[in-house]
Order: structure tokens, then sequence, then C-alpha cells
């Protein structure tokens, strides 16, 4: 694993007796299963700087001691702030206001590494996107009319969801998307989706749950559920099986592979 998929955090005014404390520690150990990894600084004296420090906006003397700490490294090394507080501080490149939640300071924490630390999210599909006359091509040969297609993506990751955005625009006509499994949920109760995508690490619920609860419905025990995943490990599999789901996708997937797959769960659908 390269250097630049592991980033040290610190906090600065945030009680570590009082549940934020708890809430941060809950996304380093979610992020200990997936890239970047998050955990807590070293303070040894050997360590390098963090990458990141969570400060207290509320608190006075918490942005005192942020500014004193920036001051004094701000020519060996570029640490960013993250200010958690009831209101933005006018100064404030990333805020999170307060009750905090887990899912927002997960997706900005992958926000701010991407954007000032050099990260770089590993794509959903090896091959690029096709051009507009390779969609219309595999548009207009699908056995599945576009139009009447739904889909649900559930990923944490603004980055997949991005890129399977543009993947499905030949395939579906309305896409969904979920950060996390309690917001899939609620899309599912409220809609009828023709097919589903899963992350199988996310904050809270994840996939495999998400995947049960589906196929133990008897409206949507039906729908395809695509499993999504960095990991190829037979274990991986089992869970998925037992949980119900469709297939498996492994990340990075082959932009062909995907359509191949996707339009191969449609057809089986319509005919069960």
């Amino acid at each position: 694993m390269s250097n630049n998929e592991i980033f040290a955090v610190a906090t600065i005014g945030i009680d570590e007796k009082k549940s934020e404390m708890n809430i941060i520690n809950s996304v380093f150990i979610i992020s200990q299963s997936r890239t970047p990894k998050f955990e807590f600084h070293d303070t040894g004296a050997k360590k390098k700087p963090p990458a990141m420090v969570i400060v207290n906006a509320d608190d006075i003397s918490a942005v005192e001691r942020w500014h004193a700490y920036h001051l004094l490294h701000k020519d060996k090394t570029h640490i960013s702030a993250i200010m958690i507080g009831t209101k933005k501080p006018d100064d404030a490149k990333y805020y999170l206001g307060r009750p905090l939640m887990a899912t927002r300071l997960l997706a900005l924490l992958e926000k701010v590494v991407t954007e000032e630390h050099g990260y770089e999210p590993a794509p959903a599909f090896e091959a690029s996107i096709p051009d507009k006359a390779a969609k219309d091509k595999a548009t207009a040969s699908a056995s599945i009319p576009r139009n009447s297609i739904t889909a649900l993506v559930v990923d944490d990751s603004l980055p997949i969801r991005t890129q399977l955005k543009i993947a499905l625009q030949s395939i579906a006509s309305n896409v969904d998307f979920a950060e996390n499994g309690n917001d899939a949920m609620q899309l599912i109760e409220q809609n009828k989706y023709d097919i589903v995508f899963l992350d199988v690490i996310l904050p809270g619920m994840d996939g495999y749950d998400i995947c049960k609860k589906i196929k133990q419905d008897p409206a949507r025990r039906k729908t395809p559920v695509i499993m999504l995943t960095s990991s190829s490990s037979p274990a991986d599999r089992v869970k998925g099986k037992l949980a119900g789901c469709d297939t498996y996708l492994i990340k990075p997937v082959q932009h062909a592979v995907f359509e191949e797959v996707v339009q191969e769960c449609l057809s089986a659908a319509s005919v069960a």
C-alpha cells in the first residue's frame, strides 16, 4: 500500500469523552476496510505532522491553538483543517455543522485528501467510458428499452457514484443515488427499481444487509442486485450468495463487462 492511502488526523478541542470523538473513531474504523484509510495522529516526537486537523470551531481556544499550530508548520508541510461547529467560520474552507454525522465526515475527509493531499480514488472502471457513438450503438442493441429502466446506486464514494452515473447513461433513464444504508432503504421503500448496485462496505448498514432486505421482500426479491467490491476473496462471494445478490463486479471493472452483466441481469429479471 502506498503512503498516500493512509492519512493521519489530529483533533483540537474535541472532548475525548463525548459522542463526537466516538463518531470520529467510528469513521476511522470504517475506513480501515477501504481506501483511503484514516487514523489518529501519533504525537510522538519523531512523527511528522498530520495531514488534517479536526477543530472545534465553537471553542475559541481550540481555534487559537489551531492557528498557532498551523503557523508553526506552514513552511514545512501542508495541514488541512476541518472546522466543526454550529456556525461556519468566515475563513473555513472545510466545515461540518453540528450535530456531527459519520457519513458526512467520512465523505469530507475523502474530499480533502483528494483535493489537497494527492490521493487518487481507485476508478470504478478499467476502460474509459465509451464515446457517444458507442453508447448509441449499445443502447440500440439493448434488449430492454432504456426509457423503462430505473436504477439505484448505493456507494459512499462521490467519484464512484459519478463514474457509475456516466456508465449508466446508455442503460437507464433514471438513476438515484444513496451514500449509506439508511438512505438506500428509504429510497427502496419509496420507489420501484429495475436494478440495484450496492457497494459492499458502507457506513452503518452494509451492502449485504441491504441486499438481504431486498431479497426478503416479496415485492422486490426479483430485483437484480449487483454487489460492487474491491475484493475478490471467496469469503466475500459466500456472503454475497447468502445475502441473495445476483452477481459481483470487482472494481475496477471493464466497461464492456459492466454493460454485458447489467443487460444479462435485466433480461433475466424481465422473463422471471
